[in-house]
C-alpha cells in the first residue's frame, strides 16, 4: 500500500517534559491560553507530520494540545517497520510518557486534561487513563488495549470511544471490540460509552490515508469529541 509522505516525515518537536522514572520526554506542543488540555497520541507510524496536523486541528477548537513522542525519535517508513515498532512497544514506559505530558499541560495552566489517540494511540488513550490520575477523560479512536493489564476499575474519568462500522481488525478495533470495551466498563461500574460510526473502517480520521479517510465523518467526530471534552471538563 502506498502512503503519503507526511506519515513518514518526523514531526518538528518543540517541547520537553519530565517523566517519572525515565529520561525526559519530547513532543509537539500547540500552546495557547486555554485552561483545558488534550494529549494526542500517535498511530503506529510514530510522531509524524500527519499527527502534527491532527494536533493542530484539536488545538484550533480551543485546547492546549501536546503529542508526545511515544517511540522516542523513531518514525516508521513502511508498514513492516510500523509493525515492528508496535510489537516492541514498552507499554508501561509509554503510559509514563503520557502521564508526563499531562503534568506538563497542567504546568502550563490547564486545570483539566484529556487524552485521545488513534489506532495504537487509541489503545494507549485507554491504558493511560487507567494508569494515571493526572488524566480526566479519554476519547480513544479505533483501538483497545489489554484490559487485563490496564483495568477499567482504575479509571478516574469517563471514556468515550470511537470506532468504524467496517473496521475488520478483530481483537483490536472492530465493532465487537467496541462492545467489549463497553461491557468491561459496565462490569467495572465506570462511565464508558462508544460510538460506532457508520460506513467507515479503520483509520477514518487520518487525512494522510486517502483510502481510509472520510472527511465528513472525521469532521463530525472531531466536533463531537471536542464538545464532549469541554462538557466533561466543565461539569
Amino acid at each position: 500500500m502506498q502512503v503519503d509522505q507526511p506519515l513518514h516525515t518526523p514531526a518538528k518537536k518543540n517541547c520537553t517534559y519530565k517523566v517519572d522514572g525515565r529520561p525526559d520526554g519530547e513532543g509537539y506542543l500547540n500552546k495557547n491560553d486555554s485552561q483545558y488540555g488534550i494529549i494526542v497520541i500517535q498511530e503506529w507510524w510514530g510522531l509524524n507530520e500527519s499527527m502534527v496536523k491532527t494536533t493542530d486541528k484539536l488545538a484550533q477548537k480551543g485546547f492546549q494540545c501536546i503529542s508526545p513522542d511515544i517511540y522516542r525519535g523513531k518514525v516508521a517508513q513502511n508498514r513492516e517497520e510500523a509493525g515492528h515498532l508496535l510489537s516492541g512497544l514498552d507499554w508501561e514506559g509509554a503510559v509514563r510518557d503520557i502521564e508526563g505530558a499531562a503534568k506538563h499541560l497542567k504546568e502550563l495552566g490547564c486545570t483539566k486534561v484529556g487524552v485521545t489517540g488513534f489506532c495504537m494511540g487509541g489503545a494507549l488513550a485507554i491504558a493511560s487513563i487507567s494508569f494515571s490520575n493526572q488524566i480526566d477523560a479519554s476519547a480513544p479512536f479505533y483501538g483497545v488495549c489489554d484490559l487485563n493489564t490496564f483495568k477499567l476499575e482504575n479509571i478516574n474519568g469517563p471514556i468515550y470511544g470511537h470506532f468504524g462500522e467496517k473496521d475488520e481488525m478483530k481483537g483490536f478495533s472492530s465493532p465487537d471490540d467496541a462492545q467489549r470495551l463497553v461491557d468491561a466498563g459496565k462490569k467495572a461500574g465506570k462511565d464508558v460509552t462508544v460510538k460506532v460510526w457508520p460506513g467507515v473502517g479503520h483509520a477514518f480520521m487520518n487525512q494522510d490515508r486517502p483510502e481510509a479517510y472520510n472527511v465528513e465523518t472525521a469532521q463530525q467526530a472531531l466536533d463531537e469529541v471536542t464538545t464532549w471534552f469541554r462538557k466533561v471538563f466543565t461539569q
